[in-house]
């Protein structure tokens, strides 16, 4: 799935309900305020109203969080996203249908739900769900198939989203503002000719020489390895999402010594890049040698971390290597790889870069400072 637009979410999920038959779908997402956490659903199919939606949220918070709830404790910790029923919610339909949100949707046409963690690392992130008209079943197993098939994407689209969310609440139009992201950015065409770049890609550029321009003006990766993962994502639709709900491990893994992280996905048509067909492609880049400001309590309770695996976690934050974690801490470089190397293993990352590029989805913001 295309990398889309807050307004161009709405489309691609009211196809998706087409195909399945369902009444409505709804992305939850959790706001983090000032140490609370907040249910929302910025996004969601045209069946509903975001009006419509914020009254039910605001009656029905509590329940919703208890169904969510349920719902991550039976989520399995594979790559895989499982899309569990509401049978898991109550004892019998009969209890089910005597809940007071139940009866609320009951009374607007809608009984059975369906929904999956769309990111594994941070379960409290986005929570894809169906609803169902009350006249039908569940889903069946073809459309439990076709949902199976596109949920990996939309996974990965919606997790190289948040930056730009984040930009567009911000501004309205993207393109014009890129240059206020604090992630490299780099808008490519079919070919992988350059269409747009914002000013952290260009400082990367010139920082660790990873990216050249060949003589066709094609943006390249100087490392084999690097360009040969490349080629094969815009390549075919169907190279993405292979990860499910952990779409960091898609990140290009280049063999030169370098902290960046490099994820490529297709990009959906803009108007600000012109009105014809546009099958391009947005490259996100993160240095991870920069500090990182996020939730560094919910990392540890995500991944069980003990407290000197969550000191280190703070000290990969400020961006420092492991030999200076040594030498500030008074340990060996030793003791300080064999703790990375157990984090590692617990938040199920290949390597430093990709755990930084994880820390980035704990309420990390995308955007420099005003």
């Amino acid at each position: 799935m295309p990398l889309q637009t807050r307004g161009r979410w709405g489309a691609a999920l009211d196809q998706l309900v087409d195909r399945v038959g369902a009444q409505g779908s709804i992305i939850f997402e959790w706001e983090d305020s000032e140490g609370d956490r907040r249910l929302t659903a910025p996004i969601h199919s045209g069946y509903y109203s975001s009006d419509a939606i914020s009254v039910y949220l605001s009656k029905c918070q509590d329940m919703e969080a208890r169904d969510q709830a349920i719902i991550r404790q039976h989520t399995h910790d594979d790559d895989e996203i499982a899309l569990l029923d509401d049978t898991l919610l109550a004892s019998s339909v009969d209890e089910l249908k005597r809940q007071e949100h139940v009866q609320k949707l009951m009374r607007l046409g809608i009984f059975h739900r369906a929904a999956g963690v769309m990111n594994k690392d941070n379960r409290w992130l986005s929570l894809f769900s169906v609803q169902l008209n009350a006249a039908r079943n569940p889903l069946d197993a073809k459309e439990r198939h076709f949902l199976s098939q596109v949920l990996p994407h939309v996974a990965k689209a919606l997790d190289l989203s948040i930056p730009i969310r984040q930009l567009q609440s911000r501004y309205q139009r993207v393109l014009s503002a890129i240059d206020e992201l604090a992630i490299g950015v780099c808008v490519l065409d079919s070919r992988a000719m350059i269409v747009a770049r914002n000013e952290e890609f260009r400082r990367q550029q010139e920082t660790y020489r990873l990216f050249r321009v060949g003589q066709g003006g094609q943006l390249r990766i100087a490392d084999r390895s690097g360009q040969s993962q490349l080629d094969r994502l815009m390549s075919d639709w169907r190279e993405h999402g292979r990860f499910g709900g952990r779409p960091r491990k898609e990140s290009i893994l280049s063999h030169t010594d370098t902290p960046l992280c490099i994820e490529i996905t297709p990009l959906q048509k803009s108007d600000e890049i012109g009105n014809g067909l546009f099958g391009g492609f947005v490259l996100c880049t993160t240095d991870t040698s920069l500090p990182v400001m996020c939730d560094k309590t919910r990392i540890r309770q995500a991944f069980g971390l003990t407290s000197a695996e969550a000191s280190l976690v703070d000290a990969i934050g400020e961006g420092l290597t492991n030999p200076e974690i040594a030498d500030r801490r008074n340990r060996s470089v030793s003791t300080v790889n064999a703790q990375t190397k157990s984090i590692l293993a617990k938040s199920n990352c290949a390597n430093r870069t990709q755990f930084v590029r994880m820390m980035m989805r704990f309420g990390a913001s995308f955007l420099t400072p005003r």
